[in-house]
């Protein structure tokens, strides 16, 4: 009779179980039946397995974990694994599946998109540290409250709670629903930024038990689970669930090695076994010489890439029982060769749908079905298959189309029975023993070594692997040691699975017509073992225009509302009515404490000047036409004067060239990436975006920036102007932070403030952890094209207060007021003497002398200075001689950066510091961070200094500093998620 999954019957899943609630169930159902047995030979029954985890459930909410919370769940096939599961789907909090074989790299980058509450790991036990590893994530991961260690109580140490001796009383149930998540499975991807599967409770509960039916699994069944439990495929494809599901037993075995799996067959009467190709030919070849009794086995699973049909034949015979060949993803759709098909249809087919309600469509390179036979890219949308990753608007856009299709990747034909054919991949993945490893990954962690100056990684067939991981270095001035490389890259984090199995070096890239790198001529080298010639030429930016009817700063912030969850940087920057949008990072420069200028390819320079190494880390940009995007901490002035900087951590400027950008102008977007095909990907995220309604909140923050500091800021004004007139210095620019709580929306606050603001510039960033968003009074340097410097010196400042008659006495108080306007004449006096040590010396001139400039809540004195660049120098040279803006330090600079130093006794950061763009054509728009909000490491904060000359007043100098805060400070808004 075929087990199959027909519309009449799919009704017996219209109401599922919740996830936490299925454990129960089967303990009433089938009670002392054995559940689960480990390779040593325990056994737990369903109801010994349900009050384990009843127990543990209760301690963990003990313990402070609550429904809703997430918990990284890091364990390999023991007892603990399962205990951690059900316990947390018992309490309602949402397990994140890391594989066992993943190390620091990955769980960092998991963390830091799941954001988990919990982390649980093995006991400390082998060659990785694991207690090591999770003291790590706390420290760079603040909402990491527990780290939970599958050992016993000898294992106790300090800060870390034992699964053994984690017990409690029962603890409430969760109010739940069956289209909440619960649980975030792991993507292969196909870039280095991780993805998270959501599965809700209503689809993950028809995914195994469905399954289940369409498998034959019944209650005498003994599946053997020797992939980790953590795949979709074991866990519930039907795997595990599938079998507790029907009141089987599962024997969990954490090797999957001949010699340890085949014995626990005999022992234990396994009847059914879920293999990947790999693994079912060392099985196959295994069998020469292990002689353990197989005979139990009723049905042998593989699934997780293609199995070739000779092999298919191979297994049937040497291990002499079914095959049935398992399609499917994580995201959802599994398809099955059913158990009554031809033996030809279970060799060469991969199944078909489990569900008559799964949708597939195959289409071509422009989304249109192709003729029935013909090969094609696979999408399919259906009950039990996500529409959406965790967090991930930009991977959504691309992975699905407007009406809810996931773009799998996978290229596959259709035969006449319904049964698809895998026939390869159309992502960059390298299919490793059934593992999807990103290609760009490998090539990002081998690229950040020293001596490498590029890196391809390419998936060559492997008779074993299937593919084996080859990457083609192209080494930077000295000899590659392929062990060396490999060593450095383990001691990094990465996972040993994603470590290349083959290291080759090459002079010259082989390109296509198209004048990109012919991978497939790569293929051939590797297996041929040889190298070949070809000339190399610089990626060229792809570009798209589209037209809109929407306002640039509005489409901008949608666009970048939509991505904000995504852990790729971004910068906005706004100037001359554009605002430009950098997104993902090709190349990154930075400037360390010591000056030295590091590329990540690897290639470094210590120069006499930082402008200097700057200048030469651009010159060979493997791009065309590029555009970056940087930032400068203030304490970049620390290496340009010769200052020691108490705040080393850290490079002081970064400079990162976009994997794409996208520019919004009024009435056009333009759409630019070094890859074609992100050209599309691009157009969807600003088409999707521009539908949107724009992320509002009604929460607006009350913050009163007169409550606190007053005293203290007071204090070292007092100081410092004391200073100045004893002739230590002449001016100097203290500053104060204003704490403000960190729920602070930073985009909806960036939108607000922005409306109410007129600055000069405009940004919103985030860089990791770091966000900041400010409306910039004035820029630092400008240079364009045709080598033309401006900088605009702004000092003297009264408040703006709405009111017309009263800010008209203010504009007049602020034009008449002495120690005004001896502070702007200094400034503007520096300012050219720092213009005369970049410019042509008859170039440099000021323009538009001290007129008014309204700024939001603010009013400044201006002046321009502006110049021509002097024969050989560069933007780089104006801006570290105008660096900082003499506005936001003082004068001297050196004597006044001593002083900040000493008076403010804390790092200022990208404060006082400056955002900036720079072309390939030399020109170079840097603006002055001021009015700017800030968030990082959980805590959110603006800050806001005042010009001291010998004649001011600390009462006055903390007023300014108010005035300024109310730039931004009346515009911040709480995030909904909080």
């Amino acid at each position: 009779m075929t087990a199959d999954i027909s519309a009449t019957n799919l009704n017996q899943y219209d109401k599922p179980l919740l996830l936490g609630h299925c454990l129960s169930q089967w303990a009433h159902d089938y009670g002392e039946r054995t559940a689960l047995v480990n390779e040593s030979g325990e056994s737990l029954t369903y109801t010994a397995l349900q009050e384990r985890v009843e127990r543990l459930a209760g301690g963990l909410y003990a313990a402070g974990l609550r429904a809703g919370d997430h918990a990284m769940v890091h364990l390999p096939n023991t007892f603990g694994f399962f205990y951690t599961v059900f316990a947390l789907l018992r309490l309602g909090a949402i397990p994140v599946m890391a594989m066992p074989n993943q190390r620091e790299q990955d769980i960092d980058a998991l963390m830091a998109l799941a954001k988990p509450a919990a982390y649980f790991i093995p006991d400390d036990t082998g060659e990785h540290d694991y207690l090591e590893l999770a003291r790590r994530m706390q420290t760079k991961h603040e909402g990491l409250r527990l780290v939970v260690m599958d050992g016993d109580a000898e294992s106790e140490t300090r800060n870390v709670l034992i699964l053994e001796t984690l017990l409690g009383p029962t603890c409430p149930w969760p109010e739940q629903d069956r289209s909440d998540i619960a649980l975030l499975l792991l993507s292969g991807g196909t870039t280095g930024t991780p993805k998270l599967i959501p599965r809700t409770h209503g689809d993950y509960f028809y995914n195994f038990t469905a399954s289940a039916n369409l498998c034959g699994f019944e209650r005498d069944m003994v599946f053997l689970a020797v992939l980790p439990a953590a795949h979709n495929f074991t866990l519930a494809s039907p795997g595990v669930l599938g079998t507790f599901q029907c009141g089987g037993k599962v024997v969990a075995t954490t090797s999957a090695s001949c010699d340890e799996a085949m014995p626990l067959i005999e022992q234990h009467g396994v009847t059914h076994v879920a293999l990947v190709p790999p693994l079912a030919k060392l099985w196959v070849e295994g069998r020469e010489w292990e002689d353990s009794d197989l005979s139990s086995l009723k049905l042998i699973q593989v699934g997780g890439a293609r199995l070739e049909a000779g092999l298919a034949r191979q297994l049937v015979d040497v291990i002499g029982c079914p095959l049935q060949q398992v399609f499917g993803m994580a995201e959802g759709l599994l398809c099955y060769t059913r158990l009554d098909d031809p033996i030809e249809t279970i060799i060469h087919t991969q199944g078909r749908p489990l569900s008559p309600k799964d949708e597939v469509r195959i289409v071509d390179e422009d989304d249109r079905d192709v003729p029935e036979g013909q090969v094609g890219q696979l999408l399919t949308r259906g009950p039990y298959t996500i529409r959406g990753y965790f967090r991930a608007p930009i991977q959504n856009a691309s992975s699905f189309t407007e009406d809810g299709f996931y773009r799998s990747g996978d290229l596959v034909r259709r035969d006449k029975s319904g049964n698809l054919i895998v026939e390869g991949r159309i992502k960059e993945q390298i299919n490793r023993c059934g593992e999807k490893i990103s290609a760009a990954e490998v090539e990002e962690a081998i690229s950040s070594l020293h001596g490498v100056h590029a890196a391809v990684a390419i998936g060559v067939p492997d008779d074993l692997l299937g593919e084996r991981i080859c990457v083609f270095i192209k080494p930077e001035g000295q000899t590659i040691d392929p062990m060396s490389i490999k060593t450095a890259l383990r001691e990094r984090g990465l996972s040993d699975y994603k470590v290349p199995d083959q290291i080759e070096t090459i002079d010259e890239w082989p390109l296509t017509a198209a004048r990109k790198i012919d991978k497939r001529r790569l293929v051939v080298i590797a297996t041929q073992r040889a190298s070949g010639a070809a000339e190399t030429v610089p990626s060229r930016y792809q570009q798209e225009t589209m037209a809109t009817d929407t306002s640039p700063f509005e489409l901008a912030v949608k666009v970048v509302d939509f991505i904000r969850h995504e852990a790729s940087p971004y910068v906005l920057y706004e100037h001359h009515g554009e605002w430009t949008l950098g997104l993902g990072s090709a190349m990154e420069i930075m400037v360390d404490s010591n000056g030295t200028v590091r590329r990540s390819d690897g290639k470094t320079w210590q120069t006499s000047s930082a402008s200097e190494g700057i200048e030469q880390a651009l010159v060979d940009i493997p791009f065309e036409h590029w555009r970056a995007y940087g930032r400068a901490d203030f304490e970049f002035a620390y290496l340009t004067y010769g200052v020691e900087n108490p705040h080393n951590a850290g490079p002081l400027l970064r400079i990162v060239i976009p994997n794409s950008e996208i520019r919004f102008r009024r009435e056009s977007v333009q759409l630019r990436a070094l890859s074609a095909e992100e050209i599309p990907r691009l157009k969807a995220i600003v088409e999707t975006a521009e539908k949107n309604v724009l992320s509002s909140s009604d929460t607006p923050i009350a913050l009163d920036v007169r409550s606190t500091g007053g005293a203290q800021y007071r204090e070292i004004v007092a100081s410092a102007v004391q200073d100045m007139q004893e002739g230590r210095y002449q001016k100097v620019i203290l500053s104060r932070p204003v704490e403000v709580p960190s729920t602070v929306d930073m985009v909806a606050s960036y939108y607000a403030g922005r409306q109410s603001n007129t600055p000069a510039r405009s940004f919103l960033l985030q860089d990791g952890e770091f966000q900041a968003y400010g409306f910039s009074p004035e820029i630092v340097v400008t240079v364009d094209g045709e080598r033309n410097v401006t900088t605009q010196p702004l000092a003297g400042t009264r408040a703006l207060t709405g009111n017309q008659d009263a800010d008209r006495q203010l504009r007049e108080e602020l034009e008449s007021d002495v120690k005004e306007i001896a502070e702007h004449a200094v400034s503007v006096k520096l300012a050219v003497q720092e213009m005369l040590q970049a410019c042509q010396r008859e170039s440099v001139i000021v323009d538009d002398f001290m007129n008014v400039l309204e700024r939001g809540s603010v009013q400044h004195l201006a002046s321009h200075v502006k110049g021509i660049l002097a024969p050989g120098a560069s933007a780089w040279t104006a801006f570290e001689k105008l660096f900082p803006a003499v506005t936001a330090s003082g004068i001297p600079k050196k004597e006044a950066l001593e002083s900040i130093s000493r008076h403010e006794g804390r790092k200022r950061g990208l404060y006082s510091g400056c955002v900036l763009i720079a072309d390939s054509d030399g020109s170079l728009d840097a603006t002055l961070v001021l009015r700017s909000a800030y968030r990082e490491a959980g805590k959110a904060w603006l800050q806001a200094g005042a010009g001291l000359v010998p004649h001011s007043t600390p009462e006055r100098e903390w007023e300014e500093t108010c005035e300024k805060l109310t730039s931004v400070g009346p515009y911040l808004f709480a995030s909904k998620e909080h």
